[in-house]
């Protein structure tokens, strides 16, 4: 049952309300169709019993045959098949209204007087009979009285038609109305929408709580969960960049200690030792250096191209004055690329940091914006990497030549940060400058 049920509210609202208005005009509509039938039905039967007694009053039982006086009966009732019809039953003897001409009536018995029933009449005339049991001068008297009704049927039946052509006008001006209606009383879930894509995206810190009361406390909840999370994040940030900013006078202390001590050291040991002390201080540097750019941003802040791509590499020019950093932006003014700020970071440091390691003098990086998504490349003057092994760049501790600093892990992240963000990496050689090249597709 629960893959009948629609996913959307809207949807949901509008099959509601479609319902609730179906329902609606089936019982205005039956009650209306119905309605002109029993007052017509209940005016006639008011005048055919006023005929009644008419009738009856005009009735001379006296003798053995009793007669009707003429001036008593309306003269509709001697037309031949007038649609009025009378027939009494006195004292054994039967006197019918001359309308009935050949047809022969034949009254129907009922349980109690007075009644009404229906009857066909001459040429099947729907007819509506009044019968009542008078007493007129110690004679009982039995009336039926009859009105064909087939003319207020018609008459019934073309109102029914038009009522019906107004009732589907209506009906469609409804669905339309409570259509809009529910448009308009679920704009301000689109709203919040936009601001939870806002929000995503880096563009506001929190979402707009001037909502309707029913929203309030789900906006509520985001932002304090927001909130939860910035602090957490800020915890996280701090702490890293302490614990980097602790280790580097103990670092520093064995790196001293060590140099004092490198005499008596086997030269493999020692070798083995200052090349460990390297990688710690690699390490905290580049901690430290990731906690100086995160600053105090807010996390899921999106990484402006225009504006962090040059403050980056004016870092790693700070880092590597021997090496020269070119790039070229080919995108809108004030593009955003629709990831985490920091993660751009650490991507685009690490590859950044690679090229610099391997250059012998130049990297070029170069960031457009495409129909598909964002292509980055970058590309340095190195040696670059055998063909046969570019498909192990990117595993985490692969190492193309020891003799260099790594530990193997740059690439690995970068090939993560691009899985999670339903990208594509690869590595060639770059036609221009001969070393490796690094090509990332991001949507």
């Amino acid at each position: 049952m629960n893959r009948l049920k629609p996913r959307h509210i809207q949807t949901r609202l509008t099959l509601w309300l479609l319902a609730s208005v179906l329902v609606l005009v089936a019982v205005f509509w039956l009650v209306t169709a119905r309605a002109p039938v029993m007052l017509t039905e209940h005016y006639v039967v008011d005048r055919l019993a006023h005929d009644a007694e008419t009738l009856v009053v005009g009735l001379e039982p006296g003798g053995n045959t009793p007669r009707l006086d003429p001036t008593y009966a309306n003269p509709i009732y001697e037309r031949p098949y007038s649609g009025h019809y009378y027939q009494l039953d006195a004292g054994g003897t039967t006197l019918r209204s001359r309308s009935l001409w050949d047809f022969d009536f034949q009254p129907k018995a009922v349980e109690s007087f007075p009644a009404t029933y229906h009857a066909v009449g001459p040429s099947d005339q729907p007819l509506l009979v009044y019968a009542d049991r008078m007493q007129k001068q110690g004679t009982w008297v039995e009336v039926h009285v009859a009105e064909d009704l087939s003319t207020l049927m018609e008459r019934i039946e073309t109102f029914r038609w038009r009522f019906a052509i107004v009732a589907l006008i209506i009906l469609g001006i409804m669905l339309v109305a409570q259509r809009l209606i529910v448009r308009a009383s679920l704009r301000p879930l689109d709203r919040v929408q936009r601001d939870c894509r806002r929000l995503q995206e880096g563009e506001i810190d929190r979402l707009d709580e001037a909502v309707p009361p029913e929203l309030q406390p789900m906006v509520g909840e985001i932002n304090h969960l927001q909130d939860a999370m910035q602090r957490r994040l800020s915890r996280s940030r701090k702490a890293l960049g302490n614990l980097a900013h602790a280790l580097k006078t103990p670092i520093t202390l064995i790196d001293q200690v060590l140099q004092r001590s490198r005499d008596d050291l086997p030269p493999e040991t020692a070798e083995r030792l200052a090349e460990g002390v390297a990688r710690m201080r690699q390490i905290t540097d580049r901690e430290l250096r990731h906690a100086r750019m995160a600053g105090e941003s807010r996390g899921g802040e999106r990484f402006d191209v225009e504006r962090e791509l040059p403050r980056l590499l004016g870092m790693f020019r700070h880092l590597h004055p021997g090496k020269h950093f070119a790039h070229r932006l080919d995108c809108p003014a004030g593009a955003l690329l629709r990831a985490d700020r920091e993660d751009m970071y650490e991507l685009l440091g690490n590859l950044l940091d690679n090229a610099a390691k391997w250059a012998d003098r130049r990297i070029e990086v170069e960031m457009s914006l495409r129909e598909d998504g964002w292509r980055i490349e970058i590309a340095d003057d190195g040696p670059g990497v055998p063909e046969g092994s570019l498909r192990e760049l990117a595993q985490r501790g692969t190492r193309m030549d020891e003799s260099r600093d790594g530990h193997g892990l740059g690439l690995a992240i970068v090939r993560e940060l691009v899985e999670l963000y339903g990208g594509h990496l690869s590595f060639s050689r770059s036609p221009a400058l001969g070393g490796l090249a690094v090509e990332i597709r991001l949507p």
